[in-house]
């Protein structure tokens, strides 16, 4: 792999700076639960970072973008089956581990930089929802940089200046750039989250007259339609190198455990997000046509939930959340567990 000139140079400042939170070791003073957060004016974003490897598992430093932070909090928080984690998991990160842990394309960049290493390697990695983890493009790089340094700082703050932020009380440290006293200031406070943005569909009247009609028979469905299966397609491959996951879409009855629609779904065939949420809901509709209305639906996440919100309300149809939908689960489970 060659990498430019005036990129080596970005990618050099960024394996300094890693090297000086390594020398740190903040995995030894912090758990993945304790958040520091940093407003960027660069970026004219939040970004926050945890620190992993408290609890022995591999070391590294997970940095979130904006709404990306609430899909740590509902990993966190939920008990979500293991081969959907990736979709989760939406982060860059700054790992710490062995050579063999370490993806190949990395393993070349520090090959090409010139970089030596034993016992621990430092590279780097990006989580995209519906991707394979890949390595990071030089954008990304730059934004690392200024994460990495400035978190530095932030640890700096607690483990040499003796700041004092109540993790175990829901504190956070921010770091922000003052331009009243032209400092960045490190404060303890409480978690601020940015606004949830989710895309939301709303049926027509005529749609709600039409549903309506289907008797409601006592019924629960489980209802996925918008993660990926952890599954490599050849023909999948983007134009970075990388793999985009299929979406698993799957209706399964929940009383009686059996599956009763099951899909693996390209991007692809569709124009748009948004052409494929009316194509689910319209798989919905034509289940109530086929067996009536349920008395409710149970679904994975907040994000699902809003897209069904307005046509089960208009239904009548209950709407839940779980992390695990138990017969879905148990079936996609086993499918993997012989590929």
């Amino acid at each position: 792999m060659k990498i430019k000139e005036e990129e080596k140079k970005l990618w050099l400042e960024l394996y300094d700076v890693a090297r000086n939170i390594e020398s740190l070791e903040p995995w030894k003073y912090f758990s993945d639960m304790d958040l520091f957060a940093y407003l960027s004016d660069t970026y004219k974003d939040i970004f926050y970072c945890c620190v992993m490897g408290n609890a022995g598992m591999h070391k590294a430093l997970a940095i979130y973008k904006g709404e990306q932070i609430h899909r740590y909090m509902d990993l966190a928080n939920g008990n979500y089956p293991s081969y959907l984690l990736a979709n989760y998991q939406e982060c860059l990160t700054c790992n710490y581990l062995s050579r063999n842990d370490t993806l190949p394309k990395n393993r070349e960049i520090i090959k090409e930089l010139g970089l030596h290493f034993r016992g621990t390697w430092i590279s780097f990695e990006n989580f995209e929802k519906g991707y394979e983890p890949s390595f990071i493009n030089i954008e990304q790089v730059k934004m690392m940089i200024e994460m990495l340094k400035n978190f530095y700082m932030m640890f700096i703050a607690i483990l040499d200046k003796g700041l004092k932020v109540n993790f175990e009380k829901g504190e956070i440290l921010f770091r922000y750039y003052d331009k009243k006293t032209k400092l960045y200031l490190n404060t303890p406070q409480p978690l601020m989250m940015p606004e949830k943005k989710f895309l939301s569909v709303e049926i027509s009247n005529d749609l709600k007259k039409y549903i309506t009609k289907f008797p409601q028979r006592d019924i629960e469905l489980e209802y996925e339609f918008l993660n990926h299966l952890p599954v490599r397609i050849l023909e999948n491959k983007e134009k970075d190198g990388r793999y985009s996951y299929p979406i698993l879409r799957c209706i399964a009855d929940k009383k009686t455990g059996i599956i009763l629609s099951q899909e693996i779904i390209n991007m692809h065939d569709f124009k748009d997000k948004e052409e494929y949420l009316g194509n689910s809901l319209d798989k919905l509709i034509n289940f109530f046509e086929k067996i009536g209305r349920p008395k409710c639906i149970y679904v994975r996440d907040e994000e699902s939930m809003m897209v069904l919100e307005d046509l089960l309300d208009k239904a009548k149809i209950k709407i839940e959340i779980t992390s695990r939908l138990d017969t879905i689960d148990e079936v996609v489970e086993a499918m993997l567990e012989h590929m």
